[in-house]
């Protein structure tokens, strides 16, 4: 499903929060079948046995997740019979949702996500439930804001859709992904195979490829060329080393191709690049070697 992140995001001010809360509700409860005009989000911050039911599916929710419902599907939750299940919600829609004719109708189908416990995502819809029940200043934007950026969050863990591969609908595909990015970053400056990165991701060649296409955008071979030539731009613009030995640096073994794929990727040379972004206090940043965060450090990241 998509939640149009432009209106979300940027035109935030039309999301209207409906409720929230955080329950935990007695072993053997049915909610439902119910059908509403509004998105609803459900955290489960445990497993259990708890059934979720829409129109075309039924999932056992035994894993940590998060729900995500589309206005018009009908669903119901049968929860776990043995034990009491806590569930974080947040219902919402945007302003003309609710004016909208064809809203009566299924938009996209529900999306269940598994292993967001390790994302920022339940983070988020707790500070929201705080929010909403301290109703400090600015209380209600800052809620608009915060489900903006989960909702942001929740689409990009689905993944890119195309007409190729179905969407990621489960972040522990999604994860590996990541986890082979982060060999990426951290082994530049030596040869990198596709094989490695499959087994980094605990994956069959074959099918980390196609996981990394959908939820990247690229080919794997093409994410490291960009993620070399990123480095490079990092290095040409805080280290006095000559062209030749970045292009070392970052893992290239033939000085022209690097000369090429950076013109191919940056629109320019790299010795234009280090004219046009070079700057004093850049000089000054001590070299990182070890790569100790979840991203590159000393490093610019442009957004245009």
């Amino acid at each position: 499903m998509s939640f149009d992140l432009i209106r979300s995001t940027v035109d935030f001010g039309r999301i209207r929060l409906m409720m929230s809360g955080d329950f935990i509700v007695k072993p053997g409860w049915v909610y439902g079948p119910v059908r509403h005009q509004y998105h609803q989000i459900v955290y489960f911050p445990t497993g259990t046995d708890t059934r979720y039911v829409c129109s075309n599916k039924a999932i056992v929710l035994s894993k940590p997740c998060i729900i995500i419902t589309p206005p018009g599907e009908t669903y119901s939750y049968e929860f776990d019979k043995s034990h009491p299940v806590r569930h974080l919600f947040i219902t919402f829609y945007w302003e003309r949702d609710l004016s909208d004719e064809n809203n009566s109708l299924p938009q996209n189908e529900s999306v269940c996500l598994h292993s967001v416990e390790e994302t920022f995502v339940p983070l988020l819809i707790k500070q929201i439930l705080y929010l909403s029940s301290k109703k400090v200043y600015l209380w209600e934007d800052r809620c608009k804001l915060l489900l903006a950026s989960a909702l942001a969050e929740l689409e990009g863990l689905k993944g890119m859709p195309s007409s190729k591969f179905a969407p990621i609908s489960d972040t522990k595909h999604s994860l590996p992904v990541l986890k082979a990015l982060d060999y990426i970053d951290r082994h530049l400056n030596e040869p990198i195979t596709i094989t490695r990165l499959a087994q980094e991701a605990g994956w069959s060649h074959e099918h980390f490829t196609r996981k990394f296409v959908q939820y990247t955008g690229m080919s794997p071979q093409k994410a490291i060329l960009r993620r070399r030539i990123e480095r490079a731009c990092q290095l040409l613009v805080q280290e006095r080393w000559n062209i030749s030995e970045i292009a070392y640096a970052v893992g290239f073994q033939n000085v022209h191709y690097f000369y090429r794929t950076f013109m191919n990727v940056k629109g320019m040379t790299a010795s234009q690049y280090r004219q046009k972004y070079s700057a004093p206090n850049l000089k000054h940043l001590s070299p990182v070697n070890d790569l100790d965060a979840s991203y590159p450090l000393n490093h610019y990241y442009y957004y245009s």
